[in-house]
């Protein structure tokens, strides 16, 4: 990876909170893996770093069709996006938000385990039949949003990471496909590499000395983004004028795993638990003829739970949260 640092003002003005970073934004290219020849290097960079950016993982023809899905689903169902008059907390400085698409559009399911990212998401948790499914949204950040101001932060996390020998694999893994090109112009996705083994912020900061930097992850559209869940992150706003269009999917760990704590060298990691409580898939991928499309699908959470001992009847979706219709 080619890097430069500069150093900016401390945008929190609290260097003891530093929420927003504490400038030391790195410039210059981001290394790019090719995800079919160098998948090996691209899944060592990650355990190292805590994320890769894998390059042209979508064709095409793929970016045409999840672009015009765009289109006509903000068109067809505004509310779902946010777009209607019944804006949605969830969707708050954070742009546009479909929550569910897979709940009602078939066509999406091959995207779930897409061929160029997914042999490298199933290394990382420990083998295919340790990938488990756990989210998948589109977003949007519309031209002319403007300033979100989003703070650094990890998403969901197990604390036994910051002890556990070895740390590998990880807890929650979430892969970002850009599908608009992004640029220094444009919002794009932002890390601290290797700061997944720190429990905030600050002493990422502390630890990491001189290696610490917020790096900015610019590429073309159909770039991919690994990162672990434990990395501290934020989105970058660009300009405020350009638009920026993502497919967000999470994944989480199956299966019992040997490991070891300082106190013991038999400590047995259990399964990752449900991402949310609100997430749901349908019947066509719980209930899947492949028994390994099954198992892909079913970390289930109580909202699935309950909506499958209905029956999935559409009356229960309707009352869960972001389940509407």
């Amino acid at each position: 990876m080619s890097i430069v640092l500069e150093r900016q003002p401390n945008l929190s003005g609290d260097p003891t909170k530093a929420a927003q970073g504490f400038g030391k934004r790195a410039s210059g290219p981001v290394r790019l893996f090719d995800p079919h020849t160098q998948a090996e290097a691209a899944a060592g960079f990650f355990e190292a770093e805590g994320y890769v950016v894998l390059g042209g993982c979508l064709s095409v023809e793929e970016l045409g069709v999840l672009n015009a899905f765009f289109d006509r689903t903000q068109a067809e169902r505004p509310d779902a996006w946010g777009l209607g008059d019944r804006r949605k907390p969830h969707h708050r400085n954070q742009g546009l938000i479909f929550s569910q698409p897979l709940l009602d559009y078939p066509e999406l399911d091959p995207f779930t385990r897409h061929p160029s990212s997914f042999p490298i998401v199933s290394r990382l948790l420990g083998g295919e039949e340790r990938v488990r499914f756990a989210e998948f949204n589109f977003r949007e950040t519309p031209k002319g949003a403007g300033a979100g101001a989003m703070n650094f932060h990890h998403d969901a996390v197990r604390e036994d990471r910051l002890v556990r020998r070895p740390y590998m694999p990880c807890d929650w893994l979430c892969a970002i496909h850009y599908l608009t090109d992004t640029g220094p112009g444009t919002p794009c996705f932002c890390v601290v590499p290797r700061s997944n083994r720190f429990e905030t912020l600050q002493e990422a900061f502390a630890g990491l000395g001189d290696d610490y930097q917020e790096v900015p992850l610019y590429g073309p559209a159909g770039t991919c983004i690994l990162y672990d869940t434990a990395t501290f992150h934020t989105r970058l706003d660009g300009n405020g004028d350009e638009r920026r269009r993502t497919w967000h999917q999470y994944y989480a760990r199956g299966g019992w795993l040997r490991s070891a704590l300082p106190t013991t060298d038999r400590y047995v990691r259990p399964p990752t638990p449900a991402l949310t409580d609100w997430n749901l898939f349908p019947e066509r991928l719980a209930r899947h003829p492949d028994p390994k499309i099954r198992l892909f699908f079913s970390h289930w959470n109580t909202a699935q739970g309950e909506w499958a001992a209905s029956g999935f009847d559409p009356a229960v979706r309707a009352a869960m949260p972001r389940g509407e219709q």
